[in-house]
């Protein structure tokens, strides 16, 4: 199940990402004098490689690293080896590491007081991750893995080689749907799991499923963003808090990657 629980929920960490993810950028790339919203600034693009992106900072990080008002907009991102088609945050009091760290190690955030957070992804593009081998299972049985977005719903399907006295490729199907549990869980609901197009038994499915439940959980993250709306397509999933990251007048920054 681990790689099923990769294709399920590779989209929903991407809004918490922003919270856990080390900012890699390399010191030798920063200028030792530049404002430390521009450090902000190069070691988001380094980090998250998005096709375009627009920061804004109310102010500029004080010696500790805190920033009262933060907004970032960002297209076409990386994140965990996937595509993320439109990320937006705005965060409240954010408390980076101090500047003063950040020519030999990259910036991280430590704490906020507020998160709002909206991010799309792609079929298409956790497809392309799942065929990857960087995104594989780890021992290396799954193959031929599928993610279909649906109205309300998705289905995953994937491909499991067993070795035992002889190789056998088994079907293994999942069908079902998103629900947001008190706005910090994540949890897969009127789901159906068939083998070789049979479906399980209730009880053989409810305790597969039960290990990779809840999907995502937010409260195990010290960062307060609560899930309010999830909204399913054809093609593409969309998750965000109750009320949409904003821009607002401050130090801006705008990026776009070159075609060249």
């Amino acid at each position: 199940m681990n790689s099923f629980k990769k294709a399920i929920n590779v989209f929903i960490t991407i809004i918490i990402a922003f919270l856990a993810f080390a900012i890699s950028i390399p010191a030798s790339a920063q200028e030792g004098n530049a404002p430390a919203s521009q450090k902000l600034y190069e070691a988001f693009i380094e980090g998250l490689k998005p096709e375009k992106m627009e920061l804004i900072l109310n102010q500029e990080p004080d010696e500790n690293g805190k920033v009262g008002h933060i907004y970032l907009n960002l297209i076409g991102c990386d994140i965990g080896g996937v595509r993320i088609a439109h990320l937006a945050i705005e965060a409240i009091d954010v408390g980076f590491t101090p500047p003063s760290t950040w020519d030999t190690e990259p910036p991280d955030v430590r704490n906020m007081l507020d998160i709002k957070a909206k991010a799309t992804i792609l079929e298409e593009d956790v497809n392309k991750a799942l065929l990857s081998e960087e995104f594989g299972d780890n021992d290396g049985h799954w193959h031929d893995l599928l993610l279909d977005f649906r109205d309300g719903g998705l289905y995953v399907r994937g491909y499991y080689l067993t070795k035992f006295l002889f190789k056998l490729d088994i079907l293994i199907e999942l069908e079902g749907r998103f629900e947001i549990h008190k706005g910090k869980e994540l949890w897969l609901a009127d789901y159906v799991m068939r083998v070789n197009k049979v479906d399980l038994p209730k009880s053989i499915t409810e305790k597969a499923i039960s290990q990779i439940q809840p999907v995502i959980d937010l409260n195990e993250f010290i960062f307060p963003l609560t899930l309010d709306k999830i909204e399913q397509t054809e093609d593409k999933v969309t998750l965000a808090s109750r009320l949409d990251p904003e821009p607002f007048e401050g130090i801006k920054y705008t990026y776009e990657k070159s075609n060249e």
